[in-house]
């Protein structure tokens, strides 16, 4: 029987591909390595450890969980749920030791060439979302397996308008643009909730350079006023978050590919996070844009998610992946 190795370094990363794992563990001896944040001496930022989901769901299926000294490189193909050449994963590391060879995947929704820093120093092949970033030669498009449960969501009761926030205004940030007392006003988001009459409820990251999210959270109650909202930072289902949303405002992330792919209105800000896949979307506005207008129109985003996600529009992401697996073994 062929032998893998999965390694997972963050949940946020790894979260989207999770969905192959009973597949390959189904057909193939599967290991497992945790590193970076994975690890149980990392301390979780949030105010849920997703990483205990991720051992309930899929701890079980796993032939052996080998500690980072116990590497000998031994298996016909190793994923990594990454695909940066940093000294956090150690995925270089991994990649020289390797006897088959190493794919990876995207980090995440991002402008950045990893592709050209990481292929043969930490990859071999390497997953990307659609056939439109499919441009190195070490890339294959995948799609985002964990999606494909959004077609099981469909038809909830939409219960919030979602906004999906990257950076806060109360820290350092690479962007020009971010979530800020000076952002919700441009937004005016009273004007937006009495039109579309809705409860806001704002999605957070849990940061390990944030050091708790309270402070997050302290931040918002500070800044956010006149309008009803909640919060939430940690969800085990974000698949469900997603469908029970009536609109979407955020940054560009890999978590607003789900709202389009469900075809929600979603308004993107530009400079509030890396464009990556998001360049050629039709709701990334600047926020000095008509934001309601937008919101208010029903967009059509076929076209659009089947160049940015492979299987975007069938839900069948998880299969493709899968099936490309089995062709590199």
């Amino acid at each position: 029987m062929k032998k893998i190795l999965f390694i997972t370094s963050q949940y946020r990363t790894g979260e989207r591909i999770y969905p192959i794992l009973p597949h390959l563990c189904e057909e193939f001896e599967v290991d497992l390595l945790k590193v970076y944040q994975m690890k149980s001496s990392h301390k979780w930022a949030g105010d849920r450890d997703l990483r205990k989901d991720f051992d309930r769901k899929y701890g079980h299926l796993f032939t052996r969980v080998i500690k980072e000294h116990e590497y000998d490189g031994d298996y016909d193909l190793i994923i990594s749920d990454d695909n940066r050449d940093s000294f956090k994963t150690k995925l270089g590391q991994y990649y020289r030791g390797r006897k088959g060879t190493l794919v990876s995947f995207e980090h995440g929704n991002n402008d950045r060439n990893y592709f050209s820093k990481g292929y043969q120093k930490v990859f071999d092949k390497c997953f990307v979302f659609g056939s439109k970033d499919a441009f190195h030669p070490s890339t294959l498009a995948g799609g985002i397996p964990a999606n494909d449960k959004l077609k099981e969501y469909q038809n909830l009761e939409k219960k919030h308008i979602l906004i999906i926030v990257n950076f806060l205004g109360n820290r350092t940030s690479p962007f020009k643009v971010n979530f800020n007392q000076h952002l919700f006003e441009k937004l005016d988001l009273k004007n937006i909730q009495n039109t579309l009459n809705l409860p806001f409820l704002f999605k957070l990251k849990s940061r390990a350079d944030d050091g708790s999210y309270l402070r997050n959270l302290d931040y918002l109650h500070n800044t956010v006023k006149d309008v009803e909202y909640d919060v939430i930072v940690d969800v085990e289902d974000d698949n469900k978050l997603i469908a029970e949303s009536g609109y979407v405002i955020g940054a560009p992330s890999t978590l607003s590919f789900k709202p389009i792919q469900l075809g929600i209105p979603t308004v993107l800000i530009e400079r509030s996070g890396q464009h990556g896949s998001f360049h050629d979307f039709s709701g990334l506005l600047n926020h000095n844009d008509d934001i309601l207008s937008f919101l208010q129109t029903q967009p059509n985003y076929t076209d659009w998610v089947e160049k940015s996600i492979e299987g975007g529009t069938t839900f069948t992401s998880t299969q493709n992946v899968v099936n490309k697996i089995k062709e590199l073994l």
